[in-house]
């Protein structure tokens, strides 16, 4: 008889656990599992494991080949960093915001200080180097070719227009006629010089946005947005009457320009008190006839505010364009909280329109070269012929211009991006020339005329009103250092626009600042990319109105003449603390992880509004009125004099 067993035997023994397992030879072996195979699905092969496990910490795999461990290796590094506790950048961070709170005045310990900044910017390097910090990223973008196609007839046209302008523009006056020949050579050299895509939707969906009915979308970047933009709008706007409260003489020139000016006196450029150029009488004007103040104090101190506040959306957008978006936001708010940009603006002099129009010019012009559109490259041209009726330090940006596209055609990789860069150049010039011709022709008048718009910077240049101290070379190294260092130590003694012998930044934006400024050195020794190097050479360039301070060095550094530096100084600041929050988002991979990120970041931004709080309302406005004459109070008398018994031509201040 046949004692093997049966597939029907095997069948029972593999079900019934009372019965002993018939094992099958050559089939089965020890390894294999007590459960039958049909109810357990087969485990994938040890070997195929390791194609997909994540290998512990520090291990490496033998059985793979080198292209698949190559292959596998960058991913494991990525998740071990992401999940890294960023120690390096917070103390990076930290050290240097011990740092600067070192060089606070009154009692400042300036070897600690340096000692801490050294060890913080060190902290940061090897931060970057393990790969647990960098700097955000400059986005890339596509960069379109130029046709170089104008419209002729339009340019043709404008030639002679641009010539006409120049001969009806005499006599330092704007007329409707002179105007609308003026204003109409630009518009048809910039829509000559414009491209015009038809096919590219801009028309239609700008058409479809003005059209009913209007949606109102609200997002959390919408929000955060708003927020940070009503901060500045607070610091910019809250006890503006009264912060600072006095006038001097130079207000009541101005006013009296002002008032020439609603008298039908329309001036190009007003000779009163060395002269000024145009744009804030103007504009005062406007805060007097359209918004309805009167002509006071307060009028020239709206006027400035805004143009403060216009400044603001320019540097989120170049935040935003060599950056990302939380720069942008982040540069905003520190430049809107900043006492810098405060006190200049309030003080309601022509201090704020360098910012004003630094802004958007270095906005079109970056965003020009990076993404090759000629329209940007108008927009600059108009800016920057603006600003030089604005105010006098503000003729250094066109040197600045010229070194920021030089910069781009230095880094260029095709010749084809170097010829485009100079026309893009040569249509920024073409248009701001036009912008700039009323002052040129109040200049080719007369020597008098051109003694008038030039003395004030000449005599700050020259030895024309006094010698020069020392050796000029000399006089402008000790300078730049002032002017460099000023955001960490001193921002001059002038009680007017600053709180003298203190840094012109706070704790916070003065910590970050420094960390932002070495790192993106280092960025740029490493990846060589032009963006970078604009930012880094923009500071000392804005710095020169300040800087060439030659006859009167004591004069340098001044918050006001430096005031076009506003914009790159705050974006560096930004930098690192978009950094650091990007370490802690990717410690902690979650939305825990962003919220702790922000947190970290509104807690730094709360502390320099503190600060800054205290700058602008306590120190500046104490110090201010305890500089300046009682002039209100003056004021007030001889009002009550000249409107009972006397007039103000009999009305003497002893």
């Amino acid at each position: 008889m046949n004692n093997e067993p049966s597939l029907l035997d095997y069948l029972k023994s593999v079900l019934d656990p009372r019965k002993e397992r018939i094992r099958l030879t050559g089939i089965e072996t020890d390894a294999a599992p007590e459960s039958p195979p049909v109810f357990v699905p087969e485990e994938k092969p040890p070997e195929r494991v390791r194609l997909y496990q994540e290998p512990p910490v520090g291990e490496r795999s033998v059985a793979l080949g080198p292209e698949v461990a190559a292959d596998i290796e960058p991913a494991d590094q990525t998740v071990s960093e992401s999940r890294q506790f960023p120690w390096r950048s917070l103390g990076a961070v930290f050290l240097a915001l011990f740092a600067q709170s070192a060089f606070e005045p009154p009692d400042r310990l300036v070897s600690m200080g340096v000692t801490l900044y050294v060890i913080a910017i060190a902290a940061a390097i090897w931060a970057v180097y393990s790969g647990e910090y960098e700097l955000p990223e400059i986005p890339r973008v596509n960069y379109r070719k130029d046709s170089y196609f104008v419209n002729r007839k339009l340019v043709l046209i404008a030639m002679p227009a641009i010539l006409l302008a120049f001969l009806v523009l005499g006599g330092n006056r704007f007329t409707f006629f002179n105007l609308v020949i003026w204003v109409g050579a630009l518009l048809l050299l910039s829509f000559g010089l414009a491209e015009m895509n038809p096919r590219s939707g801009r028309l239609q969906d700008l058409a479809r946005k003005l059209t009913p009915p209007y949606t109102i979308r609200l997002s959390t970047w919408s929000i955060t947005f708003t927020i940070g933009f009503g901060l500045a709008l607070f610091f910019r706007f809250y006890h503006l009457n009264s912060v600072p409260l006095q006038m001097f003489s130079d207000h009541a020139e101005k006013l009296q320009d002002v008032q020439d000016l609603l008298n039908g006196e329309t001036r190009i450029f007003f000779p009163r008190n060395t002269g000024r150029e145009f744009v804030q009488m103007y504009l005062t004007a406007f805060t007097a006839r359209v918004l309805g103040f009167d002509l006071t104090f307060m009028a020239l101190k709206m006027g400035t505010a805004l143009a403060g506040i216009v400044a603001l959306p320019y540097i989120y957008l170049l935040g935003k364009e060599i950056a990302n978006r939380e720069v942008g936001l982040i540069a905003m708010v520190f430049a809107g909280i900043s006492y810098w940009l405060n006190v200049i603006t309030r003080v309601a002099l022509r201090f704020s329109l360098s910012p004003l129009f630094v802004a958007p010019t270095i906005f079109y012009i970056v965003r020009g070269l990076r993404r090759g559109n000629r329209n940007d490259f108008i927009w600059a041209g108009i800016f920057l012929g603006l600003g030089l009726h604005g105010y006098s330090p503000y003729r250094f940006v066109p040197f600045l211009v010229v070194a920021i596209v030089v910069l781009f055609i230095l880094h260029a990789m095709t010749d084809s991006k170097r010829v485009q860069g100079l026309w893009h150049l040569g249509v920024v010039i073409a248009v701001s020339f036009v912008i700039f011709l009323p002052l040129l022709r109040f200049i080719s008048e007369s020597e008098a005329n051109q003694n008038l718009v030039l003395y004030r910077s000449l005599t700050r240049l020259t030895s024309i009103e006094a010698p020069l101290p020392e050796n000029p070379l000399k006089i402008f190294t000790e300078n730049m250092w002032r002017s460099l260092t000023m955001f960490a130590w001193d921002n001059g003694n002038t009680w007017v626009h600053s709180v003298v012998l203190r840094p012109a930044l706070d704790v916070v934006s003065g910590a970050l600042f420094h960390l932002g400024f070495f790192l993106l050195i280092l960025r740029y020794a490493r990846q060589r990319r032009w963006e970078d190097s604009v930012l880094i050479l923009s500071i000392p360039l804005l710095l020169m109105p300040s800087a060439l301070s030659l006859a009167f060095p004591s004069e340098n550094p001044s918050l006001n003449r430096s005031g076009g530096a506003i914009i790159p100084v705050f974006i560096i600041a930004a930098m690192p603390l978009v950094g650091l929050m990007t370490s802690i988002k990717r410690w902690v991979s979650s939305h825990w992880g962003t919220f702790t990120a922000w947190a970290i970041a509104v807690a730094l931004i709360s502390f320099s509004a503190l600060m800054n709080y205290d700058l602008v309302f306590r120190q500046y406005n104490d110090q201010y009125n305890l500089a300046s004459w009682n002039t209100t109070d003056l004021g007030r008398v001889i009002r009550e004099f000249a409107d009972t018994e006397g007039s103000e031509n009999t009305a003497w201040v002893i």
